[in-house]
């Protein structure tokens, strides 16, 4: 008996071994371009909500580089268009600026914890410029997914952006 407690603690050790990801292996997946799929925010009361800054349309991309770098642009498609894109006035200006995020800089893999770590350098957000935005990670059925408890946005306990690499 004892021997096949052995054997099944083995087995147990060596299959955590075979899923464990090296964050070479990390890097190897993530690197390339991913284009947005979905946002979701889940509210106390368990409805979920894409993102309204997006709206149920967000579109974006967020890329990886070999090097280290990485850079991500969310929009809503659905902010108003400027009518003269010459010279828009400030209320189109401040509407399309509301429906747009960007961010860019380095990138750590915390592999041990299935986190990326965002290190903006420059953001169309002040706030995040020097910062350290933490992203939980997972890979399911050949996407990114990005997803945590959500700390800051009163009523949302939970955040949620799925990718999909660009073939």
């Amino acid at each position: 008996m004892q021997s096949g407690t052995l054997v099944l603690a083995a087995l147990l050790m060596g299959n955590g071994i075979v899923f464990a990801q090296s964050e070479a292996e990390i890097r190897d997946r993530i690197v390339g371009t991913w284009k947005l799929v979905s946002t979701e925010q889940t509210l106390k009361d368990g409805t979920t909500r894409p993102y309204p800054q997006y709206g149920p349309h967000g579109k974006g991309f967020i890329m990886y580089s070999r090097d280290g770098y990485m850079c991500a642009d969310l929009v809503n498609p659905d902010r108003p268009k400027w009518a003269d894109p010459q010279h828009p006035t400030t209320e189109v200006k401040l509407a399309a600026a509301e429906g747009t995020f960007a961010y860019c800089g380095r990138y750590e893999i915390d592999a041990k914890n299935n986190r990326l770590v965002h290190l903006p350098e420059v953001a169309t957000g002040r706030g995040f410029e020097g910062s350290r935005q933490i992203r939980p990670y997972k890979f399911e059925d050949g996407r990114l997914v990005l997803s945590g408890v959500e700390a800051i946005e009163p009523g949302v306990v939970r955040w949620k952006i799925v990718w999909e690499k660009v073939r």
